[in-house]
């Protein structure tokens, strides 16, 4: 029996070796080395579709995986929590401000960014889940804050469970109540002896109708041509007693020039009137020391015949024989 050679033994194992680590090398394009970290979220609702390897896609980019699911279950409230562990691939987002190699506080610092995760679904047809991360910011965020080895990213509600949480609290009986209401009072009013009787005259109503507005247009288009005409004769009217209106301020600007002139030579001779009465009234002036004299005069005169009348009637003969 030939004994089994060692050495060809060994070169087997280890060229068996090589192709696995060539295999995992080349199938997995060199993530197999690469740095990987770990981040947790806690979906409160439903996460089917969503399986392990599944993407962790930021605004549609692959930037990490899933690695694992789980259910953590609350016996106080009887309430589950699905747990969703992923890994993010430092080597597909670049941060600025801070150089790679990124450590884990770098999750930390995203999440104080507005970093949530949001469930989506990748296709219709097979009903598979990723986990979507975006910023966030003012969104209505779930973020438990359970003791956890690796950080959490809040998460935030699918579009499918807002729509749900909707028709969770829409009253669906109410609502089915007041339709069936509203359909009701429709049925009345169709079914009410008045609007079949309406409608029964509607056609004597549209020819009425027809009719008036035909009248309408003529009547409108009749006074239209009038209006126009009477326009055109009041425009007429108007630009003759603009001119008649222009001619008379015209005559007024003259009879108000002429005017003025004589009211100017009036008041210039009333000022020269005045001068000389203010002249002969002027106690001190000439003329009236003159007709003081004169009065003077008149007053001795007067008192010289009223005395030679006294004398006269006293005695006549004194016209005969003189003094």
């Amino acid at each position: 029996m030939t004994k089994p050679n060692a050495t060809l033994i060994g070169v087997f194992v280890l060229g068996a070796i090589a192709l696995i680590v060539a295999g995992v090398l080349f199938f997995g394009s060199g993530t197999f080395l690469q740095k990987r970290i770990p981040f947790v979220s806690f979906f409160p609702g439903s996460v089917a579709g969503l399986q392990v390897g599944a993407a962790v896609t930021l605004r549609g980019v692959r930037v990490g995986q899933v690695k694992s699911i789980g259910i953590r279950v609350n016996p106080e409230t009887h309430s589950f929590l699905n747990q969703v562990n992923m890994e993010l691939m430092p080597e597909t987002v670049t941060i600025y401000g801070v150089q790679p190699p990124y450590e884990e506080n770098v999750v930390p610092m995203l999440v104080q960014r507005g970093l949530t995760a949001r469930l989506i679904m990748q296709s219709f047809v097979t009903k598979q889940v990723n986990v979507d991360l975006d910023f966030r910011r003012g969104a209505e965020v779930s973020r438990l804050g359970l003791s956890t080895a690796v950080p959490e990213v809040p998460t935030v509600p699918s579009d499918l469970e807002a729509i749900t949480k909707k028709l969770e609290e829409l009253d669906i009986a109410k609502a089915l109540e007041a339709f069936e209401h509203t359909l009701a009072s429709v049925n009345e009013i169709l079914e009410s002896p008045e609007l079949k009787q309406t409608i029964r005259e509607l056609p004597g109503v549209m020819s009425t109708l027809r009719h008036t507005l035909n009248t309408v247009d003529r009547e409108v288009a009749a006074l239209s041509g009038t209006g126009r005409e009477a326009i055109a004769g009041s425009a007429a009217s108007l630009q003759k007693t603009l001119a008649s209106v222009q001619t008379l301020a015209a005559n007024l600007d003259r009879e108000a020039a002429s005017t003025l002139g004589a009211a100017r030579g009036t008041f210039k001779r009333a000022d020269t009137a005045l001068d000389r009465a203010n002249v002969l009234l002027d106690p001190h002036g000439r003329t009236a020391i003159q007709v003081q004299r004169a009065l003077d005069d008149l007053a001795a005169a007067a008192a010289r015949l009223r005395n030679l009348a006294e004398r006269v009637d006293r005695d006549p003969s004194i016209l005969v024989r003189g003094r």
